[in-house]
């Protein structure tokens, strides 16, 4: 893939060195600066062209030539003229400039806090990935234009300074500020950069080979950073030992910085990366054990970018996937490392792949590796694909060559391209020096194709004969193989006798050795793609299911595959049913999760049919025995798989309106009200979300009393989505204008959107549009607006609605949600086709 777009400046300028300094005022809310950028010409030229978005420019010189500067504000740019030529090779510019510090949580922004005396504070931060360095400072923002970067603060004496190195120099000015220098970086990107200034307490530890950890939070709340430092620490060395690379070799420290507002979960600037709250703070009273999980995971997704990104970074945004898709797999196989216990790869499978084949299964997917040629775009595809898909994908490959190899070939990689850019081919080239294979041949179709296959499997002659097309969820019955596309598939299968065996699998038809009775493919569920059989297939096991004879990760394949070709009308719904009966003695908590979120996603297509209920009885029997089994009560000494299978059953039987788990919700929740400790954390999303559900604006008033007292973001994110939960429009639209108030974060406000019932959509969608300025204001250049749109507008199973949709996009644009928007559209088309064209189904079941 080749990119000579003249979008891009690399074929221009090389960056060697930037010398920043920048003084923020955090009373007035602005900061000015002036950088010296070391930049080698390319070419004779009058003009030189870099990036720059909402700054205002004082001055620009090359040597001591003045320049003339123009501002294209569309397209992010100035343009620095010379009177006069100014010759190929080094030259040094230097740029004088201020702006604002904003709210927009992009670029040099603020962050409000509270100390523990209850006054606010505020602090200066940075988010510069993808395209915001151009909103700090004038530079060469393209992740290949790599260059070192000597940092110098300007800041109140009363506040920490922290940026990506270690300090090297500080003095106090006549005004009582001090002025911070810090060493130089290491060559890297500008999206890698970062700088916070506030009043930082912090926490540390060290690795074995002597590297200091701290971990940065507001005033009084370091204890809550421990469990995370502790990771880091542990993530740090198995990283070390893991690339054969050592972290110290390029950085002396590495610092984690919690920041109140901040629009991603985390990132993974060098030696300084940044955290919401939510992804880096563990109370160990009041933490739950998803959340200990997701501070895991998200601290050592980061701490895998040090070497996958950051070292050795995409040499454009097409290939981002090679910095996202390896920590996605990277943080996975490190918490595995470091905590056996949780029986990560399951999680893996049920949260990471799960999510990649929902989204690749629509037209309106896009390739792993996918041309990009302006910021909208780029932000965009920071998505299931570039995360989910692409992750999958390597872990379909480590289980195909083996995890030495792997490991090897990606050690290959890192060295030959360490501080610089590389391509997926640069990859493909390191792994298939070690494994011996052709590794482009083998892995092309899956990062530079759209969507994913299915195997069609079925016993003829005493063999199994398999064929592949390409999976669609809204697929025509009537036009079977539709789409040509093949890809090379590393089939799997374990038989009744636990033996397992793998074959190539890369024309259209081919057929197998198997033995008799069942046989199931994609063994461990490693593989990227779905599995149909025969009917004879499922029927064999449907009572492996029953008997149990399958392992976790098979069983949960079956469902959510049995789930997916329903609904492309590969299996009949009551054919899904009957799959989803033979889990009656299931005991692991993600099948069961699966099966809720499939029997819930089934009765939401079909709303307003009056089989639904009868639909609702049914799942309330099937949860009902495993539900009163666990029971409501936490015991100290039960493992994290039975604490997260009692949330789940119990979560699903009150869904469905189980009597007996509605009213203890209710009474749960009265306690809460009195006391919110008197619910144990693992518990408390059901037991908001629940209360909400089977309430009205009484509930709505004791969530908001509730959300004001907490003092811990991960309890008011899950008072947030108990506030979208709401059945009812009034206590809904109440919840919507509290979540877009003073009193929500901005980045938290989704959360109340993306919980919405499908009784309630039709009345989120209104709320969408009626708030559509607010949104478009707060939202509208992120990626964050996406996910808005997508919450409040997708699920309504009706054409009608479809064309609503088109038509108040057309006359409202969301420039940054384009590809969001498709989606969402085609997930509406195929729910209301799904339903046409299975009116009787749930009557025929029933």
């Amino acid at each position: 893939m080749t990119h000579t777009d003249e979008f891009r400046l690399s074929a221009r300028v090389k960056p060697h060195v930037y010398h920043l300094t920048l003084e923020p005022d955090l009373e007035a809310l602005t900061f000015r600066g002036e950088v010296t950028i070391d930049v080698e010409l390319l070419d004779a030229t009058r003009e030189i062209v870099l990036h720059v978005a909402d700054l205002e420019i004082a001055e620009a010189t090359a040597g001591q030539a003045r320049l003339d500067v123009s501002l294209d504000a569309a397209r992010e740019r100035a343009t620095l003229a010379s009177d006069r030529p100014l010759p190929a090779g080094r030259v040094t510019l230097k740029i004088r400039f201020s702006g604002a510090l904003s709210d927009k949580m992009r670029g040099f922004y603020r962050s409000l806090y509270t100390r523990p005396d209850g006054s606010k504070g505020v602090m200066a931060t940075t988010q510069f990935e993808a395209t915001s360095a151009r909103r700090c400072f004038p530079c060469f923002d393209e992740p290949a234009l790599k260059a070192a970067f000597e940092v110098t603060l300007v800041v109140p004496k009363d506040r920490a300074a922290v940026s990506n190195m270690p300090m090297v120099a500080e003095e106090v000015d006549a005004g009582g500020r001090r002025r911070v220098r810090f060493s130089p970086t290491p060559v890297m990107s500008t999206y890698l950069l970062a700088f916070a200034v506030g009043e930082f307490e912090w926490i540390e530890g060290q690795t074995k080979d002597g590297v200091p950890v701290r971990v940065y939070t507001t005033p009084g709340r370091t204890p809550l950073g421990r469990f995370a430092l502790e990771t880091a620490v542990r993530g740090l060395e198995f990283f070390d030992e893991y690339y054969g690379i050592p972290y110290r070799s390029a950085l002396p420290k590495l610092d984690l910085l919690a920041i109140p507002d901040f629009e991603a979960g985390a990132m993974e600037n060098w030696g300084a990366i940044t955290f919401r709250e939510t992804a880096i703070f563990v109370d160990p009273q009041k933490s739950s054990v998803p959340q200990r999980r997701r501070v895991a995971e998200v601290v050592l997704h980061e701490l895998a970018h040090q070497w996958f990104g950051n070292l050795v970074s995409p040499e454009w945004w097409s290939y981002l996937w090679l910095n996202e898709s390896f920590a996605t797999f990277m943080a996975f196989k490190a918490v595995d490392a470091l905590f056996p216990e949780w029986r990560i790869w399951e999680e893996y499978l049920a949260q990471i792949t799960s999510a990649g084949i929902s989204l690749d299964s629509l037209r309106s997917s896009h390739p792993v590796e996918v041309p990009v040629r302006d910021p909208n775009e780029v932000d965009q595809i920071f998505d299931a694909i570039s995360y989910n898909k692409g992750g999958s994908v390597l872990r379909m490959l480590e289980q195909a060559i083996g995890e030495e190899a792997f490991r090897k070939g990606i050690g290959i990689y890192l060295q030959k391209h360490a501080y610089a850019g590389a391509t997926t081919d640069d990859l493909w080239k390191g792994l298939a020096e070690v494994c011996g294979l052709d590794v482009p041949a083998m892995m092309n179709g899956w990062t530079r194709q759209t969507g994913l296959p299915v195997v069609l499997a079925r016993r003829e002659d005493g063999r199994l004969r398999l064929r592949q097309e390409r999976f669609l969820l809204d697929r025509d019955p009537d036009r079977p193989g539709e789409d040509p596309t093949v890809w090379e598939i590393p089939v799997t299968l374990v038989d009744a006798s636990a033996r397992r065996s793998a074959a190539r699998f890369s024309g259209r038809e081919k057929a197998i050795d198997a033995p008799a009775g069942w046989v199931k493919l994609n063994a461990g569920q490693a593989g990227f793609y779905l599995v149909h059989y025969d009917d004879g297939g499922w029927q064999a096991l449907s009572k492996a299911v029953e008997s149990m004879a399958l392992l976790p990760m098979d069983r949960y394949g079956l469902q959510e595959n049995a789930y997916s070709l329903m609904r492309a009308g590969y299996l009949s719904v009551p054919a899904y049913l009957r799959l989803a009966g033979a889990y009656a003695r299931e005991e692991n908590h993600h099948v069961w999760g699966g099966l809720a979120g499939g029997l819930r996603a089934l009765a939401d297509i079909f709303v307003g049919d009056p089989h639904v209920s009868r639909l609702e009885a049914w799942a309330q029997r099937l949860y009902r025995p495993v539900a009163e089994k666990v029971g409501w009560e936490e015991r100290a000494d039960e493992s994290p798989e039975r604490l997260l299978l009692r949330a789940t059953v119990l979560g699903a039987a009150v869904h469905f309106g189980d009597p007996g788990a509605v009213a203890e919700v209710k009474k749960r929740f009265e306690a809460a009200r009195r006391d919110l400790a008197s619910v144990p954390p693992n518990l408390q999303s059901l037991v908001f979300s629940g209360a909400a559900r089977h309430g009205g604006e009484e509930t709505l008033a004791a969530l908001m009393g509730l959300y004001e007292k907490a003092d811990l973001a991960e309890v008011k994110v899950r008072l947030l989505g108990a506030m979208g939960a709401f059945r009812e429009a009034v206590p809904l639209r109440r919840a919507v204008a509290y979540a877009l108030s003073e009193k929500v974060r901005a980045q938290d406000a989704v959360y109340v959107f993306s919980s919405v019932p499908i009784e309630s959509r039709p009345a989120a969608w209104a709320l969408l549009k009626e708030h559509w300025s607010v949104l478009d204001r707060r939202y509208g250049k992120s990626g964050m607006i996406g996910h808005f749109i997508a919450a409040a507008a997708s699920g309504i199973p009706t054409e009608e609605h479809a064309r609503d949709v088109e038509s108040f996009f057309r006359e409202h644009p969301a420039p940054y949600a384009t590809e969001k928007i498709k989606q969402t559209l085609e997930g509406i088309r195929a729910r209301a086709r799904f339903r046409e064209r299975n009116r009787g189904a749930l009557a025929e079941w029933a």
